[in-house]
């Protein structure tokens, strides 16, 4: 059978370490490394592109596939964080998060909606976390019960028909203009994320 970009995402997405950010070329030896089952096809190199194989178009494909590409439309492989930090982009599968898969179990069905939001805390004046809920008041419930000093405010959110969408669209915007980020923390103005924050709608 040969490659095609779904194999691709479906491989890269469990081969990936979550949080860990990579290059286009290091996922390309990342698959190159796990997968064995190349065909001829896969093998060889393009017209346009004589000095590669093929298949490193289609893992170079297969990321625009992020929704934190916006110069693309397919937006498919949504656990896909993408930024630019640079010249070249970069790309990170999101960890699981425990807060929220537990606000899911609760819930009787999900269809993909729910909140963006801002969360500020004044023990790092300079940082904005933006992150995504089924349930924005559990979520906020949830944050003032892991901080003794009740400290995270919720700066600022948006309702979305997909939160796991819009969420990497705003990292990726935040992720151009940060100074500094850490997951999803980013260190930039307040109010250049809530600008970022209403150009989800």
């Amino acid at each position: 059978m040969t490659l095609n970009q779904d194999i691709i995402k479906e491989m890269l997405s469990e081969e990936m370490t979550p949080g860990q950010w990579y290059e286009v070329k290091q996922l390309i030896k990342l698959f190159e490394t796990k997968y064995s089952n190349f065909t001829s096809w896969d093998k060889e190199a393009l017209p346009s592109e004589p000095h590669r194989p093929r298949w490193h178009r289609l893992v170079t494909n297969a990321v625009r596939m992020s929704p934190g590409r916006d110069d693309y439309d397919d937006n498919s492989w949504v656990s896909l964080r993408t930024r630019k930090p640079s010249r070249n982009y970069q790309y990170s599968i999101s960890p699981k998060d425990p807060i929220e898969e537990a606000i899911l179990r609760h819930m009787r069905e999900d269809d993909g909606s729910g909140h963006v939001y801002l969360v500020t805390n004044p023990a790092w004046p300079d940082w904005v976390k933006i992150g995504m809920s089924a349930d924005i008041q559990a979520r906020i419930d949830a944050y003032q019960t892991y901080s003794p000093a009740k400290d995270y405010i919720i700066a600022d959110s948006v309702a979305v028909d997909d939160r796991r969408f819009s969420e990497n669209l705003a990292h990726r915007r935040a992720s151009d203009i940060a100074r500094n980020s850490s997951g999803e923390w980013f260190e930039l103005d307040l109010n250049s994320a809530i600008d970022i924050l209403h150009s989800l709608h």
